[in-house]
């Protein structure tokens, strides 16, 4: 039985708050993200960060490509592993965006998704934007693969063209400001 694919942060438990030293108002520190059971022909990984009810042109925070299998992960501050190079946020900076507070301090959900890949690099200089990352995932399907997947999975219809992607895994943290704390302008 394949053990399933795994990404995991030591500092952000799956589905609760993202520590305020990830965060802007904490001074924005990478958080840790390392994996496990990777698929057997993984050459290298992608590493995505992105808000979820963000509109598509603010959703990616972090972006970070060519990672090497082999690295243990990456810690938290950094550096990155050897190799790895850091993409283009939704926001024109070449770097992890730390998660802000929304005006309404309405509770933000960020996934972290990573991808096990079968190429050892993506063809790509450092700063490249999502949009070229997945545009290098593409390939060539098998024509008994071309059905897409039910709409209602989204991040299953995103990855479906990707065909260089072996497998995928992901999990969520979520930040807002604390209600009673003074709005800071």
């Amino acid at each position: 039985m394949a053990v399933e694919m795994k990404v995991f942060s030591t500092g952000i438990d799956p589905q609760d708050w993202i520590p305020e030293r990830f965060t802007k108002p904490g001074g924005g520190v990478t958080p840790p993200i390392f994996w496990q059971h990777l698929p057997e022909k993984t050459r290298s990984l992608v590493l995505i960060m992105e808000h979820r009810e963000a509109k598509p042109e603010a959703r990616v925070f972090w972006l970070v490509y060519d990672i090497p299998p082999k690295a243990e992960g990456i810690h938290e501050g950094g550096p990155l592993p050897a190799g790895a190079k850091v993409g283009r946020n939704s926001f024109g900076e070449v770097g992890y965006r730390p998660p802000e507070a929304s005006a309404d301090r309405s509770l933000q959900h960020y996934d972290f998704l990573l991808l096990a890949t079968d190429l050892a690099s993506l063809g790509l200089p450092e700063g490249a934007d999502w949009e070229a990352v997945k545009q290098a995932l593409k390939g060539h399907h098998a024509p008994e693969d071309l059905a897409p997947p039910p709409a209602i999975d989204v991040r299953a219809r995103e990855l479906h063209p990707l065909s260089h992607v072996l497998d995928h895994a992901e999990f969520s943290g979520h930040f807002a400001l604390d209600i009673d704390a003074p709005a800071k302008t």
